[in-house]
């Protein structure tokens, strides 16, 4: 599918967004329909109603977004629709920000209307107007014959995009919350009483540095298959990964034993491994001009049926 970069982002903003809209979706119905011990939730049935109206058009507003933006990055043409429901949102927030103001409240750095703001205002918003813009300047996207060892590499970098844009969220979350509680104090995460301590705010500092590496690998394997001869980034760049998620995890279990090592880590050390063999694939396959060359060479030594008789 030809997509230009701009189409290209806006393809992993709109697959991160229909996982966390599923997500809300999923998690929000199991919170509101069972209790604290996992039965069946008591209560105001307004409430549970209400709020369970509130999740479920979150969710449906961000699958849709997503939805429309798959199909942007598929076709510029179809832009308009994401481009009208992005400029909707952002209005809508803008008047949910003066209504506050006017009752004497200012609501911008409310996490949920900041988050909305800067996602819907700042990114979907800017991706849209930056793809009609090409659209109207007749741009499109390079075309790209890729082997079946590109396809997977191009298939597992944007995996590994979106597993880290979604895991540096998670862990930006889990530690601005923490640094609100302050250290030594007690905090519920989860339902999950825990303990405030630096070795936690160090865990998800690292965490989000592996995140934000998981992306950047990403984005050189996306590179990498679309172009071999820039596959050696990539190569090198999983390679190297890949031997620090194995040091990590040869650490874990000489510390604390087989069941301490961290489930992500390991997926991470799969995920990176992978993507170095299949880069290293990609580097070892001829050039596409040999490929043709040697097909036109066997076409041309074939013996036709008169030669033959």
């Amino acid at each position: 599918m030809p997509r230009t970069p701009t189409q290209a982002v806006l393809r992993i903003v709109s697959i991160i967004m229909g996982i966390i809209g599923a997500a809300i979706a999923v998690g929000g119905v199991i919170v509101l329909v069972t209790d604290e011990n996992g039965g069946v939730a008591r209560g105001d049935l307004w409430a549970v109603a209400t709020f369970g109206a509130m999740i479920v058009v979150v969710a449906g507003l961000l699958v849709l977004t997503a939805a429309l933006g798959l199909a942007a990055s598929d076709d510029s043409a179809r832009v308009e629709p994401y481009r009208f429901l992005c400029y909707l949102v952002g209005l809508a927030t803008l008047v949910a920000i003066a209504w506050g103001w006017g009752l004497g409240t200012f609501i911008l750095f409310n996490p949920v209307v900041l988050t909305v703001t800067i996602v819907y205002v700042l990114v979907c918003s800017r991706l849209a107007d930056r793809v009609k813009e090409e659209h109207d300047a007749g741009e499109r996207g390079e075309t790209f014959l890729r082997s079946r060892h590109q396809r997977a590499l191009h298939l597992l970098s944007e995996v590994l995009v979106v597993k880290g844009v979604l895991g540096a969220v998670v862990a930006v979350v889990l530690l601005a919350a923490l640094l609100a509680y302050g250290e030594g104090t007690h905090a519920v995460v989860s339902g999950v009483s825990i303990v405030v301590s630096a070795s936690m705010v160090t865990r998800l500092l690292v965490g989000v540095v592996f995140s934000v590496v998981d992306v950047a690998v990403g984005c050189l394997g996306v590179r990498g298959s679309n172009r071999p001869a820039l596959a050696a980034a990539p190569r090198l760049a999983g390679a190297v990964v890949a031997v620090a998620d194995l040091v990590r995890v040869v650490l874990s279990i000489a510390l604390g034993g087989t069941f301490s090592v961290s489930f992500d880590v390991v997926l991470d050390l799969l995920f990176m491994g992978a993507c170095a063999y299949l880069a290293l694939r990609v580097c070892l396959q001829p050039a596409p001009g040999e490929i043709l060359a040697e097909s036109v060479g066997a076409a041309t030594a074939a013996p036709t049926r008169e030669e033959e008789s």
